[in-house]
């Protein structure tokens, strides 16, 4: 997303995306939702709720099925600063020189905290039915 008029307002200005418009389908499965982009002092804070289809591996029968992840950003994107890094550290996200915000990154990082620690295909699991 391109957020250079975003950054030239004051401070509290908001934009409302649907990310589904932004991001057709992602690496991980088809992404749905809506974000709020808030022009901070530093950058830019990302808040949004998220819905992630993935193809999972059913830990019992091991037939693939789908899956819906919801669950809900909020990240903050710091100002580029020439190339230099980042005075907060190198771990945090930026918005590059072009004023992009890339949410692919953070999307991925949010759907793997949010997968299952065993994935089980719904209750329709033919092969262990009691």
């Amino acid at each position: 997303m391109n957020v250079a008029q975003l950054l030239k307002e004051p401070v509290g200005s908001r934009r409302r995306y649907h990310i589904g418009e932004v991001l057709d389908s992602y690496d991980e499965g088809l992404t749905q939702g809506n974000v709020t982009l808030t022009r901070t002092g530093q950058g830019v804070l990302v808040q949004g709720e998220l819905t992630l289809l993935v193809e999972l591996v059913c830990n019992r029968c091991l037939n693939d099925f789908s899956y819906a992840m919801n669950f809900t950003i909020e990240e903050e994107f710091l100002q580029g600063w020439n190339g230099l890094p980042s005075p907060e550290g190198p771990d945090d996200v930026t918005v590059d020189s072009d004023n992009m915000l890339d949410l692919g990154e953070i999307i991925r990082q949010y759907a793997v905290l949010n997968l299952p620690m065993k994935a089980l295909c719904p209750v329709h699991c033919s092969r262990f039915r009691r």
